[in-house]
């Protein structure tokens, strides 16, 4: 029995001989602001993963003009900024002081930029699934379950950090303020919902050796799925 206290496992929940996608996993990695999804998601790709940055794609898609045009068309011309002779492009902060403070704003811009995230994500995957030498795909991705991308996941994983640690680490390493990051954990489901939702929680508690061992104990338990009972009762 592979024993640990940091997995959900549905009642139904059976090892599967094949992956939606074909012979590897995909895994969705979600988490409270902060939390440490892109430090995990290094520590897979530094054991064969390939990693899909969802704040990337979606950066990539905004750079798209047919994309800026349409945004520019729904929150105005506030959102670009210049870039000289050579065009202009989207502002981010700008648009995220909008879409942050307004939810129907926020539904207005992915309602444009999801689709083509989505399209981006699946070429990805269908890339490392031929080639042969991926041992999973991980989707960063913050707002995984708002969006409904677990829908071309295998499985979600949630990264669990202490309050404290996310805010201190927003702070430290994007520059947020207290009231950014609490705009940010607002326009997200509440940590305990997305734990509740995950198949397998992984602690981000005791620092970057301590995730690398949770990391090969998850590994560890996707190559071998335990028997969901001992699970259970593992857990109580």
């Amino acid at each position: 029995m592979f024993e640990t206290s940091a997995i959900n496992v549905s009642p139904t929940a059976e090892p599967r001989p094949r992956w939606k996608h074909g012979s590897i996993p995909v895994i969705g990695l979600i988490g409270g602001v902060g939390g440490g999804k892109s430090a995990a998601a290094a520590l897979l790709a530094a054991r064969g993963a390939v990693v899909i940055d969802a704040d990337a794609v979606g950066h990539r898609v905004l750079e798209r003009p047919e994309v800026r045009d349409r945004l520019v068309a729904r929150f105005g011309p506030d959102i670009v900024a210049a870039e000289g002779a050579s065009g202009s492009r989207v502002d981010r902060r700008a648009l995220a002081k909008i879409v942050f403070a307004d939810r129907a704003a926020r539904r207005d811009l992915e309602a444009v930029v999801h689709p083509l995230m989505v399209k981006g994500f699946e070429r990805t995957i269908a890339q490392a699934e031929r080639s042969r030498s991926a041992t999973a795909v991980a989707l960063d991705a913050a707002v995984l379950l708002e969006a409904g991308w677990e829908r071309i996941c295998d499985l979600v994983v949630y990264i669990d950090a202490p309050r404290a640690d996310r805010l201190e680490r927003a702070v430290r390493t994007r520059g947020w303020s207290p009231a950014d990051f609490e705009a940010r954990e607002a326009a997200q489901l509440p940590c305990e919902e997305k734990r509740r939702r995950a198949d397998y929680v992984l602690p981000n508690i005791a620092g970057p050796g301590e995730l690398a061992v949770e990391v090969d104990r998850f590994r560890a338990w996707l190559a071998a799925p335990p028997d969901p009972s001992c699970l259970r009762a593992a857990e109580h």
